[in-house]
């Protein structure tokens, strides 16, 4: 693919608040259909969850499933978090090449952390690290300079459906106050049981970008969906 692509992945970075819509909670005989209407009821991102069944126990989609969604929706933000093991350069420029506009990826999947951001950021992909439930922040602190966004995990990964981890958002708000004090405005995603009940505690904690499944695919209605997600932040 062609480096000089037509959409625009810094669009999100202007916004104070994005949403970042899950296929995993999509309708995937109709994946066209519920991705159009997402992107005509205005979500900002398509989140792309990749699952290889032994980093976590489920198993998604790969580079060529990417590549289709890429030809069929050009101007899309996707953001690709990868869920597999022994990740390296070769696999992550799989789908680069098919279409990623973000990536993240686990640090315990890989063996040279900042190597594998400063690989993804050369191909002018935002890259990003994800931080499981049990995963301590601190390493954070080396790797400002390459962090485009920070995606924590407020579930365990591998399902859709499940209820958000609380003790999580206390590592938002710590992410936060680590950027603050770096002078970084990175991107903090949250990813996990985020719908219109807990949306504002995410914002509280610290967080600007908000992957949403079961409250935004789930639901026959994607426009009224995330109408009741912005309305519960309309006064934050």
């Amino acid at each position: 693919m062609e480096e000089n692509r037509i959409f625009d992945p810094n669009i999100v970075f202007m916004k104070k608040y994005s949403f970042a819509g899950s296929i995993l909670s999509a309708d995937l005989l109709n994946l066209e259909r519920d991705v159009t209407a997402a992107i005509e009821a205005g979500i900002d991102i398509i989140h792309f969850d990749v699952m290889d069944f032994h980093f976590v126990p489920n198993l998604t989609f790969g580079p060529a499933f990417l590549k289709a969604l890429r030809k069929k929706f050009p101007d899309t933000i996707f953001d690709v978090h990868l869920m597999v093991d022994d990740l390296t350069e070769a696999m992550v420029y799989e789908f680069i090449q098919a279409g990623a506009s973000w990536i993240s990826f686990h640090p315990e999947a890989v063996l040279h952390v900042d190597r594998m951001l400063s690989f993804i950021k050369s191909h002018n992909v935002k890259a990003g690290v994800v931080l499981n439930p049990a995963t301590a922040p601190q390493f954070l602190r080396y790797l400002w300079d390459k962090l485009d966004f920070i995606l924590v995990m407020t579930v365990n990964p591998g399902f859709g459906g499940q209820k958000m981890i609380d003790a999580c958002l206390q590592k938002v708000s710590d992410i936060k106050a680590m950027a603050i004090e770096a002078k970084n405005n990175v991107i903090i995603e949250v990813d996990g049981g985020v719908d219109p009940s807990n949306v504002a505690r995410c914002i509280q904690a610290g967080a600007n970008c908000f992957v949403v499944g079961n409250a935004f695919f789930g639901q026959k209605d994607k426009a009224l969906a995330l109408a009741n997600l912005n309305k519960a932040i309309e006064d934050l």
